[in-house]
């Protein structure tokens, strides 16, 4: 070694001065350091976990979704199930419009018999998806809501609400008519008869609406 020239820094010594600079809001020396340790030990999920949330606030979207589902993967590689439901739950708080995301959550939270989480994960996921360009998410995780649960009432109505607004009154139908039988208070008959004048408005949709706010049947 040369007089006076400095050793190359360690693994270990990188991820500490990426930390550092992390906390002292240095966000592109850190970014920078944490992708140097990267370049070392690719699939170090710990890195990446510290890494996305990073990228994200840099608006690198995409690098940020890989460092994401990197993280979780590695977690998942050695038996860390719940570090990888962490990561995954970090992420689709981080971007709530990634349908992917709030499946990844529910699939983890199934597969560790978690069924309750796993529901939660995918209501709580539609709550983002309110836009019209974001019908097909809500769709989506809520089908995925109803093959865990069949029963959910209210889960049915939201669902054939979205595929009216998507142009598939026919399937909204299907999915409506069978409730009139299973509607058990009159807040729920009260509920059906608004979706149903909202999918396919008539007068007699109107009457029979007017009459359950009325009459409660």
């Amino acid at each position: 070694m040369l007089f006076g020239s400095k050793a190359p820094q360690s693994r270990s010594e990188i991820i500490a001065a990426a930390d550092k600079a992390r906390s002292k809001g240095k966000l592109t020396k850190a970014i920078s350091g944490y992708r140097k340790a990267l370049e070392l030990e690719p699939k170090d999920p710990v890195v990446h976990g510290k890494l996305a949330p990073l990228l994200a606030r840099a608006k690198q979207t995409e690098a940020a979704l890989q460092s994401f589902q990197a993280a979780a993967q590695g977690h998942l590689d050695k038996g860390f199930a719940d570090k990888a439901l962490a990561v995954y739950s970090q992420a689709a708080d981080t971007f709530p419009h990634q349908v992917r995301l709030w499946q990844q959550l529910s699939q983890l939270n199934l597969s560790k018999g978690h069924r309750v989480d796993a529901l939660k994960a995918l209501l709580r996921g539609r709550l983002h998806f309110r836009r019209k360009d974001e019908r097909r998410g809500a769709i989506t995780l809520l089908q995925d809501a109803l093959a865990l649960d069949p029963s959910l009432f209210g889960v049915k109505l939201d669902l054939a609400l979205q595929l009216a607004r998507e142009k598939h009154q026919a399937e909204a139908m299907a999915l409506l008519n069978p409730l009139l039988r299973e509607a058990k208070s009159r807040r729920q008959l009260r509920q059906l008869r608004w979706t149903l004048v909202c999918v396919e408005p008539s007068t007699g949709a109107w009457g029979r609406w007017l009459r359950s706010v009325l009459l409660g049947r």
